[in-house]
This record gives C-alpha cells, structure tokens and sequence, in this order.
C-alpha cells in the first residue's frame, strides 16, 4: 500500500519535470526528504477526499482517479530461479495532480499531472541491491494510468504495468544504464478476487475525516518471466503483491512513519499490516490490517489485535539512517505467531526520499501449525 510518496515533492520540482527527467540513481544523502511530509498537512478543497466507502467497478477504478490529488500503483514480488536463487522487486507508479481540472492550455505538452516511478531489484544469493527513479509529465504519451479495450494500463516511459488478458498483467521495467542492466519481465497470474482494506477499502490513516484512502490489493499474484542482472537474464517464478490506493491528505498530524508489512504465507493465507508511529514511538490505534484465508471473508485485525516486537537494528552507511531489521509478529486472536526478517540487510531506496522497501522471509506458526513464507516491508520516517 505503500501509504506513499507524494504531494509536497511534486510541487517543489515541478520546474524540474516540465523539461522532463528521464531516470535517477540518486546519490545525493545531504538533504533527505520526508515521505510523510507529503501525505500531511491541510487538504486542498479542490480534491475530493476519501470519507466513505466507494462502489468498486474493474476494470474501471483499476486507472487514475484524478479527482483525488495522490494515487500509486504498487507492485512487489519475491522470486526463485530453478536453482533456488531468490529475488525480490518494487515496481511503483505515483501520481500526483496540480490542479483538480484538466488545463486549457493548448499545448500538448500541458499537464496537471505528474508521475513518478520506482523500481528495485534484490539480489538474495549475492545481496546485492540497485534501485531507480523516474520522472513526468502526464502529456504527450510519456506517462499515465488508463483503461482501454477493457483493459488497463500505468507507465512512465517504457516502465509498465500493463493488463494483457482479463486475469493478466505484465510488468517491464529496465534501467538506463549500460552497465549492470538490472531489469524485470514478468507475467502476474490474478488468482483471486480484489482484497479491500478498512471499510470495505475506506481505510483511515488518522482519526479526522477525510484522513483515508481508497485501498485495495491483488494478492498471490502467481508470477513467471525473467530478471536481467548485468548480462545474465535468469528465468524465475513467485508470488507478487499490488497495492492501488487514492486520496487526498491521508496522514493525521503528528505521524512522523510507518512500519508497513505485506505476508503471503505458503497455506495461502496473507497478512497486511502497519504501525502508523509518533514521535514519542507510539502508534496511532484506528488502524486496520487484513487477514486473508483461502475461500472466507477478509478479516480486520485492528490495532489492538497485533503486537510488533523490533529483533534487531541497522544503520545505513550511506543515509545514516537506523532502521529496524528484523520483528515478531503476535496476532492471538489469530493463533499467528511469525518471525520476519530481511533477506538482507541494505535494502534503502536510494532516491529522493530515503526509505527502506524490502523482501523479507516469514516463519512462525498459524492455527497451531508451522508455516512459512515471504513478503515485503516498508520503513518511513526513520530520516537521521
């Protein structure tokens, strides 16, 4: 879900995007910017804002909801070659409007809205991490999120996500550079029906009205094709997880992070959870995570039904940064009990935002049974 990055960013380096920006490996640790920062603060009354559960149509509210000022397309997935060599990607499209109408200029290149992309490949066997970053315009064909012919699609430049049959989807993502190509080509296989978080996909990020976003997920996405590493293109299959949310000033104030978890176990049973934190390390208790079982309703796991303890810690080199690297998680009134810890240790996207966005490996037990697993983990707001 990715509770994600957007608003405040976009308006700053508008000016950058106009002439357009192609990819960023970005290196520059000086001055970190706040995730949080862009989903907080007043909202502006031009947009709608999430305050009740909206009616589902797909393929339709798959594209871009541009009465909404913030949206992201989130994509990750953990991977195994035939020799049992494990990979995991992040593959995200962010939107973001200007303005809540579309403008009149009559130029082409116009646009009120903005995109951006991440994408990042882990390397298990060799722990190796590489991740980029892409900017543009809404115009002119170079980024956007659509339904055609019943199908949809989300793309900035040649990265993509795009909707080839009813059930479904490719991703393609390749970095610019020559030297390692680190690239991904994958077919997602949808083997259930739409996951929605909260309230029937209303899920609240604070106690205020409006402070929510329209979410819902594609789990057990079944995946096959290839990741390009250098000059070895190694074929793979896996489990994958998207994450479409929209909304307008999601965050309460005082939320300074999150500590985000997407599981997917091998009984097929996944878990979406997260700790929205303030500074005093505390967290605020009207979130809702999901539990899903094979063939029965979600259930809600409210704040009070999930206990995070933090195992261990690690600093980045790079950012300064400490992040916590490894919990257990304790949902009693689910008979859950599970270790999560990261298939490696350096997993920090090294773009304009310092955040850490990584696979991890699960086990525990469920139902008095072992189980394991894989997902993925989000750190924000652990900025130096």
């Amino acid at each position: 879900m990715i509770f994600k990055l957007l608003i405040k960013f976009f308006v700053l380096f508008f000016s950058l995007f106009l002439v357009g920006v192609s990819e960023v490996c970005a290196s520059d640790y000086g001055a970190q910017r706040s995730i949080v920062g862009m989903l907080s603060g007043k909202a502006d009354p031009r947009f709608k804002r999430a305050t009740q559960p909206m009616d589902f149509q797909f393929p339709r509210d798959h594209a871009a909801h541009p009465d909404y000022k913030t949206e992201w397309w989130y994509y990750t997935g953990n991977l195994q070659s035939s020799d049992g060599r494990g990979y995991g990607y992040q593959l995200t499209f962010f939107r973001n409007s200007l303005a809540p109408n579309a403008s009149s200029r009559s130029s082409e290149f116009a646009s009120n809205q903005v995109y951006m992309a991440h994408f990042a490949v882990t390397d298990v066997s060799r722990q190796e991490y590489k991740s980029f970053e892409r900017y543009s315009r809404g115009s002119i064909g170079l980024a956007g999120a659509k339904v055609e012919h019943s199908n949809y699609s989300v793309w900035l430049e040649d990265w993509s996500a795009t909707q080839k049959t009813d059930k479904t989807i490719r991703l393609f993502a390749v970095n610019d550079a020559t030297d390692p190509i680190i690239a991904i080509d994958l077919i997602l296989t949808q083997t259930c029906k739409p996951v929605f978080h909260g309230n029937d996909g209303l899920s609240q990020k604070g106690p205020e009205v409006g402070n929510a976003n329209h979410y819902y997920s594609l789990i057990g996405l079944e995946s096959i094709g290839t990741v390009q590493i250098n000059k070895e293109r190694i074929n793979v299959t896996g489990t994958s997880w998207m994450d479409h949310e929209f909304g307008t000033s999601s965050l309460s104030e005082g939320i300074v992070g999150w500590d985000w978890f997407s599981i997917q176990l091998d009984n097929d049973v996944a878990l979406m959870l997260a700790r929205l934190r303030f500074q005093d390390g505390t967290d605020w208790q009207g979130f809702q995570g999901s539990l899903i079982q094979p063939n029965q309703p979600t259930e809600k796991v409210s704040r009070s039904d999930f206990i995070v303890q933090q195992t261990s810690r690690w600093k980045s080199p790079k950012s300064g940064n400490i992040y916590p690297s490894g919990w257990v998680l304790k949902l009693d009134r689910f008979q859950m009990n599970i270790q999560v810890e990261p298939m490696m240790k350096d997993q920090e996207f090294e773009g304009n935002f310092k955040y850490w966005e990584g696979a991890v490996r699960v086990k525990g037990t469920f139902k008095g049974k072992l189980v394991r697993g894989a997902g993925y983990v989000e750190l924000t707001g652990y900025q130096k």
